[in-house]
């Protein structure tokens, strides 16, 4: 039987960080974030994160402290044991930010020598304001740097955790720079997972695994957990093995109209 304790975030902690806090609220994410460290004692092995999830999910104490937003602004907890959750595994294999060059060296240009973001024509879509070519590429199929990047490229956490940034809440003040959305996506993603040095090739390696719940079920059907449909919900839970931790990020999007 595992033993689920949460772990109070130390003065490190990028979540309690001033920039970090005062981006995440300019973006409108912090009101309806949360994350949660989770020290566990039963050794599952890095494959098993189905049922280390589950199992803690179904610990009382962590049942208290996970709440999740409901319709209205409320935060809650699941209330019920659980039966069933549904994950994905998540890549998180990057440890440079090499990722990021592709913008500065698109046609068109999205990102300017200078750092500013190129704009674009108004548009909405997803109900995300699109005001520029970054938000562009991310919301528009057919924006013309449709292709810049693989499937496989914006499958890795770190692209994901700067999409993320980009889009931001229903009352998103938005960049004109990029340097804002990189400079946060790498503290919260040096946050999140945890890395090391393998000994044979000197490189740095992420040792988390990373899953996405999808979807959590009780014996009488699903349960919510989130207060609306948008690709600006998540929950993404990093697990390291070596050390026996769980950090959990939660958003909800919730809509201001």
């Amino acid at each position: 039987m595992a033993t689920f304790v949460s772990v109070p975030q130390p003065p490190s902690c990028q979540f309690g960080e001033a920039y970090v806090r005062a981006q995440l609220t300019k973006w409108d994410l912090l009101r309806n974030m949360k994350y949660l460290v989770v020290r566990y004692t039963k050794p599952y092995h890095k494959m098993q994160g189905q049922e280390l999830i589950m199992d803690m999910l179904n610990d009382p104490k962590i049942q208290a402290g996970f709440q999740v937003l409901r319709p209205g602004g409320t935060w809650s907890g699941l209330g019920c044991k659980i039966s069933r959750v549904d994950v994905s595994v998540v890549p998180a294999s990057l440890t440079r930010l090499d990722v990021f060059d592709k913008l500065l060296a698109s046609s068109p240009i999205i990102v300017r020598a200078n750092g500013d973001i190129a704009k674009c024509m108004e548009d909405v879509r997803d109900g995300f304001q699109i005001s520029d070519l970054l938000r562009d590429l991310l919301l528009n199929e057919d924006s013309d740097n449709a292709g810049l990047y693989s499937d496989e490229e914006r499958d890795e956490l770190l692209w994901r955790l700067f999409e993320h940034m980009v889009l931001g809440g229903s009352c998103c003040q938005f960049e004109d720079k990029l340097e804002p959305y990189v400079e946060t996506t790498k503290r919260l993603y040096k946050e999140i997972v945890s890395a090391h040095k393998d000994p044979g090739t000197g490189k740095i390696q992420v040792a988390s695994v990373v899953y996405r719940i999808n979807a959590v079920y009780a014996d009488a059907g699903p349960l919510e957990l989130y207060p609306s449909k948008s690709r600006q919900n998540f929950c993404y839970v990093a697990m390291d093995p070596t050390r026996r931790i769980v950090k959990i990020l939660y958003h909800a999007f919730l809509p201001y109209w």
